[in-house]
């Protein structure tokens, strides 16, 4: 959950005749859902009771989960095909072991770092070399091992996993790309994007767009469509949206078509949600000179207006990032010596985002999801 993102808005989209769109719902539809809908394993603290709650929400309430993977790449063992570290061989088995058999598998992984716009760190390992990570973050994005080793990091992760969906690209359209820089990232994906269609020809690969209303980010995600088969959104609006200048995050109050523009880059492609959430309380980061309004209703509101929107667009998939609140996390991260201001300042962003709070009551976004989960799911 690495990243400062903004996002969302929605409108309902009425079909007038069954000409109109091939990718708008009909009256036939009501009562159904095209997507898949999921949450990310995020759990609300470090311990087995509350890892397991995470995974009994997904098992119980999800028909996919979001296995999100934004820690790094072991470029070296990747290249060389040599073992993968054991942090990340045990990541593997507690993800798969306390997943449902039978759970359908949406795979996500950033080639970035936590700014979204440079490469990704080394994997942290007590196990590889300083010296061998140094010489691996060096390596600019377009260098031909840079892009072997990604393509093989995630042959290692489908493997694994056999995901219907992959998102091999997080959120790679921030508005504070330096112009060249992008240039050989875009490069990058172009590289990646071709040898994982061939070696995976059945699986539809994606990039997600960081939704925003700045024109930088849109010009960059408008580059990157011809490497994505879907159209990726990555979606937290309350953090940035015009609308909520004055603390108001009231999703009626959203500018109009705020999700469509990124919609609209290739109407020919389904879309996906690859992420979203909404806070149900207050979010205070003075760090980032934010005081933004929130309550249980208007994260509702945005629920399910976006997932309206995802209906009547016929989206793939549907992942809420966070299924709980994750105040008591953030205190188990500054007991073990996370305390740094800019550390934190990113962890509460996201953190009063949960369809739980943190005491563990449901929300009146709990129920709009349960409503959604009990339609039919249609192709």
């Amino acid at each position: 959950m690495s990243k400062i993102s903004c996002k969302l808005i929605i409108l309902f989209v009425v079909v007038f005749t069954i000409s109109c769109s091939d990718n708008s719902s009909t009256d036939d539809d009501l009562g159904k859902r095209t997507f898949f809908m999921g949450t990310t394993p995020w759990p609300a603290d470090l311990t087995v009771n509350e890892v397991d709650k995470t995974y009994d929400f997904i098992n119980q309430h999800c028909d996919i989960v979001s296995h999100h993977f934004d820690e790094g790449v072991p470029y070296d063992e990747a290249f060389s095909g040599t073992a993968m570290p054991q942090e990340l061989l045990d990541n593997i088995y507690t993800r798969k072991s306390k997943t449902d058999s039978g759970k359908k598998v949406f795979l996500s992984v950033s080639a970035l770092s936590i700014t979204r716009i440079a490469k990704a760190k080394y994997y942290e390992s007590v196990s590889t070399p300083q010296a061998v990570k140094e010489s691996w973050e060096q390596l600019p994005f377009d260098d031909v091992n840079v892009v072997t080793a990604y393509v093989n990091y995630m042959s290692f992760l489908i493997d694994e996993f056999n995901p219907i969906y992959v998102n091999y690209g997080v959120e790679s359209n921030g508005q504070f790309w330096d112009p060249i820089a992008f240039i050989k990232y875009k490069q990058f994906l172009g590289q990646v994007y071709s040898q994982l269609k061939i070696k995976y020809p059945n699986i539809p690969f994606f990039i997600s767009f960081i939704v925003d209303e700045s024109n930088q980010g849109f010009g960059y995600a408008s580059q990157l469509t011809q490497y994505s088969d879907f159209v990726g959104l990555s979606a937290y609006p309350y953090v940035s949206i015009s609308s909520s200048q004055n603390g108001n995050t009231n999703p009626e109050n959203f500018p109009a078509n705020y999700f469509e523009k990124f919609i609209a880059l290739d109407s020919n492609k389904p879309i996906a949600f690859a992420e979203t959430g909404y806070i149900a309380e207050n979010l205070v980061v003075p760090l980032y000179s934010l005081n933004k309004q929130g309550n249980e209703n208007w994260q509702k509101l945005y629920l399910e207006k976006v997932l309206e929107l995802s209906n009547s667009k016929r989206a793939k998939l549907f992942i809420w990032f966070c299924p709980k609140d994750y105040d008591a996390l953030i205190t188990t991260f500054q007991n073990q010596g996370m305390n740094d201001v800019e550390t934190v300042s990113i962890l509460k962003l996201w953190r009063d985002t949960g369809l739980i709070d943190e005491n563990g009551n449901s929300r009146a976004s709990y129920n709009s999801w349960l409503t959604w989960m009990n339609k039919e799911r249609i192709d």
